[in-house]
């Protein structure tokens, strides 16, 4: 044993090594005052050799103190050794596939009485911590190295990565000279699990633990676990009435190759009845296959509706549970559907079609007739044309010539000369700019010139017109920049030419970034208004009625305002265009909203969702107050908190752990008026995790051993864990580590009795001596 003595000062910490130097003379300085004392006091002299011994003794305890000396020495100490064993208690273990016919479960119990010896001996020698795990772990308590296991397992999950960590989290600090993992790697968990076993296997690792891997069960037989799993679907669902909705996703089978499985598509009503509106068949070529689905369906009355995608029961599968997934269907009423035809993608319909999908009743359908493709011009889009089909056309940049002409008045109708009738019994059309649009894209010389605000005359234009591959005709274009502006008198009143509140309206359209060129409009239609001109006069945007709305629109650059950071004037003024066009500006309703970040959670999930409150022109209402409720699937009712981030709010529930349909329902109101509520409903369900791909993952275990394979850490057989254990106990179980020991003294509670006592004997015999 190593021994050492060393001394810290008190004033080391402030005065460095000048501290001895300190300590000394405050102790030579004391010294010599009380010599000097005793030296002048006329005492017998072995009166002064008493009290001068007490003095110096004194001031060594000082110095002991001040000093602080300590010892240190080094010793052997012994430290015990941890074997944890963690075992898989989940439903999944009690499947019959082992070769032995019976149970994984009752094939691991087999195995653990046989090493029952070995392991009471082994418990003698080291801590032998044992646990069990399903989507918990618990300690499990061992007499005479029999395991208190569970006759039978029913855990609902299996989380091997979380288990490990709690386990190590548990012994943390300990010694392990292993860690045995026994089960069948079959992991089930819900959701994203953080914690890997991976994760696990590379602290084990880190610790030079070998991990010993002890598997159940095999996939070699996985045939015989069928099961066929909807795996997964969309799980928010929103259509327009009337139109197709597509529902597509994943499902596995195993067990049943070669064989076809019936898919269903059904719908439940308010009343809760079943209808199946589409039926699918699928057969796997191959156990384990991944089949992509693809269901159809009309739905007819809008309203909200929770839909099922059902796998019909086989027989003997291992469970029913995982057959089906369901969701929400929201069928909208009253959508707009709005055609965009466009002939090159130019940037101006990107972003325009971006703004109009913000507006959750209005769907946009893109019909791109390119211009690369002129050679299969013209094409037939008649049926898009017919009355009904939709609520408002655009017509971008595209040449008139991608249409069919037919015979003018005669049977079948041009293209162009049906969509003009189309548009005069209500319909709604917006044409944009462009390098083929209006008189140079020859529609001058169409039906559609008839049902325009400008003016289009092929025999005063009949020589007007810009063809593919000639330069670009520049007089009939206005250059920019072009200040875009409300016109008077029409265009400073008009629904659709307003960014913000009258007082501010103007200021609002300057601020805007110019346009960079403009068709040249002849003039205006006798009955059309003049909307919008530029800084010069010039009219840019022109409205008529010939029985539907049209907009004639010059430019085809306002998506410079979004890149210019005006998207929210972008998006109202297209949005207010729209709706205009559809005759929908007339409605004053606002409008309550609420967008669920999903439609589906597990028991105990975090529920969230945004909510707020828009105007008829699709504006958020910042002074909108909104108040939120839960309602359970047993009727109760709770208020959600709203917390405002910029126009919306955020909401969650944090107690659905009760299985069934839950609805949110939100109300707004400003000043104490109602402005309009809204609910919107989200499911809990529980589906069997535990059983779904129930073959068992030797692959797993066996990577997870190999993490630590260099310590020793391996993939074993059941038959091979007693040889295991009788490993384990011929290894040095105890291991002695040098350790690092220090005695003080200066802190002692007799150091400080001790001085008091020299005092106090001093001064008693001084008093007694009549020395004071």
């Amino acid at each position: 044993m190593d021994t050492t003595w060393q001394i810290s000062p008190i004033l080391e910490r402030y005065f460095g090594g000048a501290s001895y130097l300190l300590v000394t003379a405050l102790a030579c300085g004391l010294l010599a005052g009380w010599v000097l004392g005793i030296l002048f006091t006329r005492i017998p002299t072995w009166r002064r050799v008493v009290l001068a011994s007490l003095r110096i003794v004194t001031i060594l305890l000082l110095m002991v103190a001040m000093l602080r000396p300590e010892r240190v020495y080094t010793e052997l100490q012994k430290q015990s050794a941890t074997l944890a064993i963690l075992i898989d208690q989940s439903r999944s273990m009690t499947l019959d596939d082992s070769l032995q016919g019976v149970s994984r479960w009752q094939l691991l119990r087999d195995s653990l009485e046989k090493c029952r010896q070995a392991l009471a001996g082994l418990a003698r020698d080291v801590d032998l911590r044992c646990y069990a795990f399903d989507e918990a772990t618990v300690a499990v308590t061992q007499e005479d190295g029999r395991l208190a296991l569970a006759d039978r397992p029913a855990g609902e999950q299996s989380a091997y990565g979380r288990a490990m960590r709690e386990v190590l989290r548990r012994e943390d600090g300990k010694r392990l000279i292993g860690f045995i993992l026994a089960g069948d790697g079959a992991q089930q968990t819900p959701g994203i699990d953080t914690d890997l076993p991976e994760n696990a296997a590379r602290q084990l690792a880190q610790q030079n633990c070998p991990l010993y891997t002890v598997s159940f069960g095999g996939r070699q037989r996985a045939s015989q676990a069928r099961d066929v799993i909807v795996e997964s679907m969309p799980d928010d669902l929103a259509v327009f009435a009337k139109n197709r909705l597509t529902v597509t996703g994943t499902m596995r089978a195993s067990g049943y190759v070669h064989r076809d499985l019936p898919l269903q598509l059904i719908v439940l009503d308010e009343a809760g009845n079943e209808k199946i509106v589409a039926t699918e068949s699928y057969r796997p070529a191959r156990d384990g296959e991944q089949i992509r689905y693809q269901l159809g369906y009309v739905p007819q009355q809008p309203g909200e509706y929770k839909l099922i995608v059902r796998a019909v029961a086989q027989e003997g599968e291992a469970t029913t549970s995982n057959n089906e997934l369901p969701t929400y269907l929201t069928v909208l009423a009253g959508g707009l559907r709005v055609l965009y035809l466009q002939g090159e993608l130019r940037r101006e319909q990107r972003f325009l079609r971006r703004a109009l999908a913000s507006s959750p009743d209005i769907d946009v359908t893109l019909l791109t007739l390119h211009t690369r493709n002129r050679d299969r011009w013209p094409t037939d889009v008649s049926r898009y044309f017919e009355p009904g089909a939709f609520d408002v056309y655009i017509l971008g940049d595209l040449d008139s010539a991608a249409f069919r002409p037919g015979q003018v008045g005669g049977e079948p109708p041009a293209d162009l000369e049906l969509l003009a009738r189309t548009v005069q019994q209500g319909a709604g059309l917006l044409a944009l700019g462009g390098w083929h649009a209006f008189r140079p894209g020859g529609y001058h010389k169409t039906p559609l010139a008839q049902v325009m605000p400008v003016p289009m005359d092929a025999r005063v234009d009949r020589f007007v017109r810009q063809n593919f591959g000639e330069k670009i005709d520049t007089t009939l274009h206005w250059q920019g920049p072009l200040q875009m502006l409300p016109a008077e008198p029409w265009g400073t009143r008009h629904y659709l030419m307003q960014l913000a509140a009258r007082p501010d309206n103007m200021a609002a359209w300057r601020k805007l970034p110019p346009l960079t060129g403009a068709n040249k409009f002849r003039g205006v239609r006798d009955g059309a208004e003049v909307l919008a001109e530029d800084q010069h006069g010039h009219p840019l945007l022109v409205a008529g009625q010939p029985g539907g709305r049209v907009l004639a629109f010059a430019g085809d650059s306002t998506w410079r305002w979004v890149m210019q950071g005006e998207s929210d004037a972008h998006r109202r003024f297209w949005r207010q265009a729209i709706l205009w066009l559809a005759r929908k500006d007339e409605v004053g309703e606002g409008s309550v909203w609420i967008r669920l970040d999903s439609r589906r959670y597990l028991p105990g999930q975090r529920v969230t969702f945004a909510t707020g409150a828009r105007s008829p022109a699709g504006d958020p209402l910042p002074r909108a107050n909104l108040t939120a409720t839960i309602v359970h699937p047993d009727g109760s009712q709770r208020p959600l908190r709203l917390v405002r981030q910029g126009e919306h709010f955020r909401g969650a529930a944090t107690d659905c752990t009760q299985t069934g349909s839950y609805t949110v329902q939100v109300v707004a109101r400003d000043e104490g008026q109602e402005l309009g509520q809204h609910q919107s409903r989200f499911m809990v369900y529980l589906t069997d995790r535990e059983l779904s791909g129930v073959t068992a993952d030797p692959t797993l275990l066996q990577n997870l051993a190999a993490q630590t394979g260099e310590y020793g850490g391996r993939a074993l057989t059941p038959e091979e864990l007693p040889a295991l254990l009788e490993e384990l106990s011929q290894k040095p179980l105890q291991l002695e580590e040098k350790v690092k020991l220090t005695v003080t003294y200066w802190d002692r509670g007799y150091l400080l009795l001790l001085l008091v006592g020299v005092l106090s004997t001093e001064w008693f015999l001084r008093k007694k001596w009549k020395l004071v």
